[in-house]
Formats: structure tokens, sequence, C-alpha cells
């Protein structure tokens, strides 16, 4: 009897720090989400490392890996300058990686699509000629991508980009590009507030490409107008902050 109590009082004992382990591991990642978020908005290349290794020791987690992926491809959009050739590949490596992991995991399989098609952006912006073998691969992802999930609003946006980045003799037009703008905002727009723990990043990156679309086609009232609704989300959103929208009003004079 003695020892069936015991037992009986160590599984409750193991069974409860199990479930608290695994509730600061929740609240861990949830910290490490809110650092990421920050780090985008400030564009904060520190922050967005440390987010990343925090998230790295509790990748075993979709939502972790899913994050960490994210980290790595913001990462890239920050060193993607000359003179940080080996953090870009370092963060290009594990991002390829990492992506690839989450798509095949149930429930991330769009969204992990999604991100590998944007790190391979990334690498085109960094070093052209690699778009000979990743612009095909690219589609290919958001086709299948928005084949599981056509709702899913990160697609439409990383197609945007590409559109608008690609000569047009090689596919690109800035048509397109706002057609796919336009699409990711309209999802945004309708989509229910979710748990901060699951994806919902490229609001704000949307609303900034499609200004700088309307820019291009001398829409500049149209520019302003997305720019700001940035800013109405969220006001502290550096790149439209501190370098789109400054720069627009400039150039009309107000």
């Amino acid at each position: 009897m003695k020892i069936t109590k015991w037992s009986l009082v160590l599984s409750l004992f193991l069974t409860t720090l199990i479930k608290v382990t695994a509730m600061q591991d929740k609240n861990n990642i949830r910290e490490a989400i809110s650092l990421c978020e920050k780090a985008i908005i400030v564009y904060d290349s520190n922050l967005l490392q440390k987010a990343k290794e925090i998230l790295q020791q509790n990748n075993s987690d979709p939502a972790a890996l899913y994050y960490e992926a994210l980290c790595e491809y913001k990462l890239l959009e920050m060193s993607s300058r000359p003179g940080n050739e080996s953090l870009f590949e370092k963060n290009y490596e594990s991002g390829v990686a990492n992506a690839e992991k989450l798509s095949v995991i149930t429930g991330f399989e769009s969204e992990g699509k999604t991100l590998l098609a944007a790190i391979y952006m990334m690498k085109i912006a960094n070093k052209p000629m690699s778009a000979v073998t990743l612009t095909s691969k690219i589609h290919s992802l958001l086709d299948e991508a928005q084949k599981i999930n056509p709702d899913n609003p990160r697609s439409y946006l990383i197609r945007g980009i590409m559109k608008l980045q690609t000569p047009a003799m090689f596919g690109g037009s800035i048509e397109d590009a706002s057609k796919n703008f336009a699409k990711a905002i309209q999802i945004f727009d309708k989509e229910d507030e979710v748990d901060k723990i699951q994806p919902h990043w490229g609001y704000l990156e949307s609303l900034a490409w499609m200004g700088i679309v309307q820019e291009k086609l001398e829409n500049l009232e149209a520019a302003k107008f997305s720019y700001q609704k940035a800013l109405n989300v969220e006001p502290d959103y550096a790149w439209v902050k501190y370098s789109l929208l400054p720069k627009l009003l400039e150039k009309i004079g107000k």
C-alpha cells in the first residue's frame, strides 16, 4: 500500500511538473513572438536575433519553429546589403531548413511554403543570378501555399513583392503586384483576430508595398493613404514612419 501511495504521489508530482514546464515554455514562446514583432516594427536586428535565440530553445513546438523561421527571413532582409555575407548565409541556410520542416507539419503547410518562398526571394535580392533557378521555384511554392489555403494573405504579399521586383521581361508586372497586395490587404481587413501565437504578420508590409506601387504609378495621394493607414495600425512602424512617408511628403511638397 505504501508503494502504491508513493507511486501515486510521484505520478501526480511529475504530471504537475510537466504541465508547469509546458506552460512556461508557452509563455517563453509568446514573449519571444512579442519580441520578434517589436523588432520587425522598429527594424532592430539585435532584438530580432534575441527573439530567434529564445525560439530556438523551444523549436520542438511548431509555433516556435515558425517564428524562428520568420526571424531568419527578417534578418535576411536586414543583412542583404554588401558586407553581411556570412550573417546572410547563416540565416539563409537555417531559414530554408526550418521553412522546409514547417511545410510538412499539419496546419503549417501553407505558411511554411510561403516563408520558404520569401527566404528564396531574399537569396535573389542578395545574389541576383540565383533568380535563374529560384524564380520558378518561388512561384510553385506560392501556388502550392494558395492551393492549401486560398486565404493566406502572406502568400499574396510575397507574390506581390516578387512581381514588383522581377523585371517585366522575366514575368514581373506592377499591375500584378498591385492586385496581389490588394488581395492580401482585403484578406487582412476581413480576418478575425487570431491568437498571437499563430502566424499573423504581414498587414503592415502589405500596406507599405501597396504604397510603393502607388508611388510608382504616380498615384501619390493613394500612396499617402496607404502609408498613413499603416501608421494608424502601428504608429511606430519604422519603415513607413522614417523612410517611405517622409520621402513621399517631400515629393508632393507637404
